[in-house]
């Protein structure tokens, strides 16, 4: 049944230039994506965040449900019965998605996506679909999804590299942008960011858009463009400059330096961060946790 996972696996996680992230984007079909040999990415987008397959990653569920199916392959026919999500779910999921795809079409013209769904990629999925009923579940994952959407819908730069496996939502999430701080024009020392959220994505070798090259190990971070670096084609007085940030679930701080910027962060105020940033404050598996942050 799962012939197909060696060539989707390499599929996806060939090569991919994102920040994001998630983590994420966390930002639309990966470049790598191999349409007419996969299903349609959109539908195995839906799927794998109705499924919550973000929280599924190193199990046999994940293992069963969350790979793509060939194109000539069904759910019906290919999977096992548990891989086929709440219909309610699946369709609250899909709306919120179009919904936040055709946004992020309008407001990332001049960015290029670049997902990749590798073994620690794409957490993607939100709230998980556990309540009694399918309307309960459909109004959890849709909350959630629309922080995903945010995250993980809108196009990438052309320089990074993201993880959709890389985020989990927590019951706050849903409000993060209603939270975030307004971001200014500058980057003003002492003045406390909030209402923002860390992910994590891998660099790939790939330049940052500040042009410099990077390992996972190191400690830097892109910064949203919603509100910080908005017009990425120019270059930002950001690059090289340090923000501490905090991890508001343990305390934990570190200091990073901005390389690159992050068009589908999910608020005005978060932050995607290198693997050797974001484990300075939280592990991997967390994902995506919640952050204030100042310039260093």
């Amino acid at each position: 049944m799962h012939s197909f996972t060696t060539v989707a696996t390499f599929a996806l996680v060939a090569s991919a230039s994102i920040v994001s992230a998630a983590p994420i984007a966390c930002r639309g079909k990966p470049d790598t994506y191999v349409d007419g040999y996969l299903e349609d990415y959109d539908v195995y987008h839906a799927r794998y965040i109705a499924l919550d397959c973000s929280s599924q990653h190193n199990s046999t569920f994940f293992d069963d449900c969350c790979h793509p199916l060939l194109a000539n392959e069904t759910l019906a026919d290919n999977r096992l019965a548990y891989c086929t999500p709440n219909s309610t779910t699946l369709s609250e999921v899909s709306s919120t998605l179009a919904e936040y795809s055709a946004t992020a079409t309008v407001s990332a013209t001049s960015t290029a996506s670049a997902d990749v769904d590798a073994a620690s990629e794409y957490s993607a999925a939100e709230a998980t679909a556990t309540s009694a009923s399918a309307s309960a579940e459909a109004s959890a994952t849709l909350g959630a999804v629309a922080d995903y959407a945010g995250h993980h819908s809108k196009a990438a730069s052309s320089s990074s590299s993201s993880s959709e496996a890389a985020w989990t939502p927590t019951e706050t999430s849903s409000a993060a942008a209603e939270t975030s701080s307004a971001a200014s024009s500058g980057g003003s020392s002492g003045d406390v960011m909030t209402g923002g959220y860390a992910t994590y994505f891998y660099q790939g070798g790939n330049a940052g858009a500040c042009g410099t090259v990077h390992s996972d190990s190191d400690k830097v971070i892109a910064i949203d463009t919603n509100g910080w670096w908005q017009d990425t084609s120019s270059a930002s007085p950001y690059c090289g400059k340090y923000i501490t940030l905090t991890n508001t679930n343990n305390g934990k701080s570190v200091t990073a330096m901005v390389a690159d910027a992050c068009p589908s962060c999910v608020s005005d105020n978060s932050l995607d961060l290198s693997v050797g940033a974001f484990t300075a404050i939280a592990s991997e598996s967390d994902g995506q946790v919640p952050i204030t942050w100042v310039w260093a």
